[in-house]
């Protein structure tokens, strides 16, 4: 006979995890859907003209929600130069110099949980253990097995510079909206993000003369994927994933990408997977669900001095 209780308190746990099955494949597909981008249009141009059409979804959304002009726009602001502008600008950048998507996705986030967590610890924000640190270590290993077969045709230099920038404005973003602004609707937060980037990063095209784009269907349906399903649905389930789970679990699920990254790139860009990278999936998949298993650390209190 089954036991109805037993079901039910099976399907609470697997709806409760799919958001983060739903976020790994929205982020991983971004690098993908990236590489295509920036085969028509300069990173800047691709940037600011996916911000652009993003604000059109985004705005109107955060003006919906009740007390949004309540909301600490200052820190969004900076949130945001960290999650949209340095992060996006350095992975693409790093794209449009041939670094291939998988080793983007390797060096940006599967470096990121390693500095994220360091500092979330050196902050007090929270304490990992000796076995969090130890199965952040195995989901590195994975990682690095998974891509391992294609490291051989990464550029090395400019490119790579790139891209580590965008893995230090993924990390350091990750740990100020934790800090900062963790209880913000993740609604205005987004919106208040993007337009932050844009009005940095656009002003910076325009000078650089990068603003200029050659209308295609690949631009087209390039930009509308990162605009809305990337730039505001996962960003928003980011957001709201910080503020259910502890800074550095959260960031420990991006080891995931790397692997779903490769599939996809296989299925997209016609590369082939190395039986190797079947290993390295298998390895950073099982260190990542026993991370996201793990009770949440205990956070250190936070002054209010702390956090003006």
């Amino acid at each position: 006979m089954i036991d109805s209780e037993a079901v039910r308190e099976h399907t609470r746990y697997v709806l409760a995890r799919l958001p983060l099955v739903v976020f790994v494949l929205l982020w991983s597909s971004g690098y993908v859907v990236g590489a295509l981008g920036v085969e028509v249009a300069t990173p800047l141009a691709l940037l600011t003209v996916r911000f652009a059409i993003a604000l059109v979804l985004a705005v109107p959304l955060a003006l919906r929600v009740p007390g949004w002009r309540e909301a600490p726009f200052g820190r969004l602001a900076v949130v945001g130069l960290l999650l949209q502008g340095v992060q996006f600008a350095g992975v693409y950048g790093g794209l449009s110099l041939g670094v291939p998507a998988a080793i983007s996705a390797l060096v940006v986030l599967g470096l990121a949980p390693v500095v994220t967590t360091a500092l979330v610890a050196l902050s007090g924000m929270e304490r990992p253990t000796g076995r969090i640190w130890a199965l952040l270590a195995l989901g590195v290993a994975g990682v690095a097995l998974s891509v391992a077969p294609d490291l051989g045709g990464a550029q090395v230099g400019a490119g790579v510079g790139l891209t580590v920038l965008g893995m230090l404005g993924l990390a350091g973003g990750t740990v100020l909206q934790k800090r900062w602004v963790g209880e913000a609707d993740p609604r205005v937060a987004v919106a208040t993000q993007i337009v932050a980037a844009t009005a940095v990063l656009a002003p910076v095209a325009v000078v650089t003369g990068q603003l200029h784009v050659d209308p295609s269907v690949q631009l087209g349906w390039t930009v509308a994927w990162l605009a809305w399903p990337l730039s505001i649905g996962a960003t928003i389930l980011f957001v709201r994933l910080l503020a259910r789970y502890a800074a550095s679990t959260t960031s420990t699920l991006l080891l995931v990408v790397p692997a779903v990254t490769a599939v996809e790139s296989a299925l997209v860009l016609g590369e082939r997977l190395h039986p190797l990278s079947l290993v390295g999936m298998a390895v950073t998949v099982a260190a990542v669900a026993a991370v996201v298993r793990e009770p949440d650390r205990p956070s250190a209190p936070v002054s209010a001095a702390s956090t003006r």
